[in-house]
């Protein structure tokens, strides 16, 4: 790419700052938006309206003698700009929803907008923002494409239980999926504690099912998420014990967490 002048230099790189934190904190809340009809049109029009920014970064980032400074920088900045608007939050559960908010739309919308840009800095800047953002605020926030994502909507978004029942020789329309998968839909939705369990479930399902297929045993490690908490659940759902369901399936969420996320 042809040097820039300081004066186009200097502006690009302004649009580039600002524009990264219009992409996370000027936009709504994504639940609205991160629903199987709407989706697909709401990330293109996302995609749109920051594609100006997204062009920004990459022309800074193809520049730069050191781009993987620059990428760090930028991941800096967005981080200290999402824990000012944060510290201004009286309300701490207020403070925690914008929160889960926030870490949302990086995993449905930021991360995957520049991945689908396929510019040189899509993969080092995702990759740092990830690191940064996952230490500054002791969260767990993968990275996927929107054609994973949108691809996810097809099976519900049932990462893990999928590669379970997968594991076992299970058809993707099984008994056990379409029941867990309706429980999710018909209930867990529902409520706004159940919200926030998908939520979190989104942003740390995908990592999780990446490492344990790295693993030697992972057909063993699956065999073991089955038995220890969705088999109950399968149970639990029949028996209409639906709240019991969403606390081991919570139990669930946290100990993988814990076990493949640490």
């Amino acid at each position: 790419m042809e040097k820039m002048d300081i004066v186009t230099y200097g502006e690009t790189y302004n649009r580039a700052m600002q524009g990264i934190e219009d992409m996370l904190l000027r936009e709504g809340n994504p639940m609205s938006s991160f629903k199987k009809n709407v989706y697909p049109e709401a990330f293109q029009a996302y995609l749109r309206r920051h594609m100006e920014t997204l062009n920004a970064i990459e022309a800074v980032y193809q520049q730069e003698e050191h781009p993987e400074e620059w990428a760090e920088k930028l991941a800096n900045h967005l981080v200290e700009a999402a824990q000012a608007e944060l510290e201004a939050i009286t309300k701490k559960g207020k403070r925690s929803e914008q929160q889960i908010n926030y870490n949302m739309i990086l995993a449905v919308f930021v991360f995957p907008a520049f991945l689908e840009q396929k510019g040189d800095c899509a993969e080092p800047v995702t990759d740092v923002i990830v690191k940064k953002w996952n230490k500054a605020f002791q969260t767990s926030v993968g990275k996927a494409s929107y054609e994973k994502i949108e691809n996810g909507f097809h099976k519900k978004l049932c990462y893990i239980t999928t590669a379970v029942c997968e594991s076992q020789g299970k058809a993707d329309d099984c008994y056990e999926l379409e029941l867990l998968r309706s429980y999710r839909d018909g209930y867990l939705l529902s409520t706004e504690d159940g919200q926030a369990l998908v939520k979190e479930y989104y942003n740390i399902a995908p990592t999780i099912v990446n490492r344990i297929n790295r693993q030697d045993n992972a057909e063993e490690i699956y065999g073991g998420i089955w038995d220890s908490w969705l088999s109950g659940c399968v149970h639990l759902i029949e028996a209409g014990e639906k709240e019991a369901c969403r606390e081991k399936y919570m139990d669930m969420v946290y100990e993988l967490k814990e076990r493949y996320m640490a």
